[in-house]
């Protein structure tokens, strides 16, 4: 369970009812759309998206940050790929601060601070820092006086055949010096480590969170409410969470998550090999496990989580994502005041897009092509024809 909680206990009801209010959808002509930008056209891939105050718009690729004025169309490009203070190798994620952009630099386990108008404020390294799960931690907030909470674990190797356990989540704010100080400690991930092959949990139980000015919130979803911290890690508010949802067909819709999830696997392999990343022959990956003997023994929950996602915007509202079960084409957002803990608005999204942010009652969102070439799309949200 999360520590050092008070009073954040196991669900007695369902929570919220589900569609409490008519649900909005994003609607018309985009705002912005960078596929439709000079400078903007080439991205290969959008980590992250986040409006700025005034009317900036960042957009982090893998080594370059993208800083957008949206009234005016200018654009400013922040970093570039290398290995110098200025340049990244990979950037993994990146967080909003009080005062601009956190950039996590997976490979060099740098964090970049970078201003909304694109000045470099300052980067450290946290290869010294006693981190357990090392390249598997990541920074998930910054507090306004510099500190770094990040989300940590342990190191996965050496427990095949363990079984179904979990895999921790342990928050720890790292100092300037290196120094760790625990914040909280959550369940985790449910996993998986069988004989041959190990990974999540088909439909499993997670833990999820979010930053915002005043702290960090958590949902452990196999709880009955979405924690909310502050930068002492104690609990001061709670967002309900809804019921969860059971899977129809459990195993054979789990079993079809299995398949699709190593054949996926497979071809990204085969991909590598063939392009020389990896040392193995293109084809050594079967994308065909249909029959394998270690999917039969792979847990598979039947009631899945409520939620699966939570997103603070720039308006500092909560986003809680319903659960997306596969055969879902679109999937519902619950927007809270968390100050008040009141539920505002729910709306509906394309399945396949991604919310990287939103303000006001515009929604930015990550699309794809039918090549797979990532796009970012600025547009409204509306309430559909028809409703009050």
């Amino acid at each position: 369970m999360l520590i050092p909680f008070g009073g954040c206990g196991d669900r007695e009801d369902g929570g919220p009812s589900a569609e409490p209010l008519g649900a909005l959808r994003p609607t018309g002509q985009s705002a912005f759309d960078s596929s439709e930008h000079p400078d903007l056209i080439e991205l290969s891939s959008i980590v992250a998206g986040l409006f700025l105050p005034d009317s900036g718009l960042a957009l982090v690729e893998r080594s370059e940050i993208h800083l957008i004025d949206l009234l005016s169309g200018g654009t400013q490009v922040v970093g570039r790929e290398g290995e110098g203070p200025r340049e990244f190798r990979h950037i993994g994620r990146a967080v909003r601060t009080p005062h601009g952009i956190a950039a996590w630099d997976v490979p060099r386990q740098r964090l970049s601070l970078v201003a909304h108008d694109g000045e470099f404020l300052r980067a450290h390294g946290f290869l010294d820092a006693s981190l357990q799960g090392l390249f598997n931690a990541y920074p998930v907030a910054v507090h306004p006086d510099g500190r770094v909470v990040f989300r940590d674990g342990f190191d996965n190797y050496g427990r095949d055949g363990e079984g179904r356990t979990w895999n921790a989540a342990n928050y720890v704010t790292v100092r300037g010096d290196g120094e760790l100080q625990a914040f909280a400690q959550a369940e985790g991930n449910e996993h998986y480590y069988g004989s041959r092959r190990s990974g999540a949990v088909v439909f499993n139980h997670r833990t999820l969170q979010a930053a915002t000015e005043d702290g960090l919130i958590i949902a452990e979803t196999h709880r009955g409410a979405i924690a909310v911290l502050d930068w002492n890690g104690r609990e001061f508010a709670q967002i309900p969470m809804p019921a969860g949802v059971p899977v129809p067909d459990a195993r054979a819709a789990g079993r079809q998550v299995l398949v699709a999830r190593w054949q996926q696997f497979a071809e990204r392999m085969n991909r590598a090999a063939e392009s020389g990343s990896i040392p193995a022959e293109p084809g050594d990956f079967d994308a065909s496990a249909e029959s394998d003997p270690d999917l039969d023994d792979w847990p598979i929950n039947e009631v899945a989580p409520a939620i699966d996602a939570l997103l603070t915007d720039f308006d500092e509202r909560l986003w809680v994502r319903d659960y997306q079960l596969p055969d879902q084409d679109s999937v519902t957002w619950r927007v809270w005041d968390i100050d008040r803990q009141e539920l505002l608005f729910t709306a509906r999204i394309d399945g396949e897009d991604t919310l990287l942010d939103a303000r006001d009652d515009l929604v930015l969102l990550r699309r794809l092509d039918e090549f797979d070439v990532p796009r970012a799309v600025a547009i409204q949200l509306l309430a559909p024809p028809g409703d009050d």
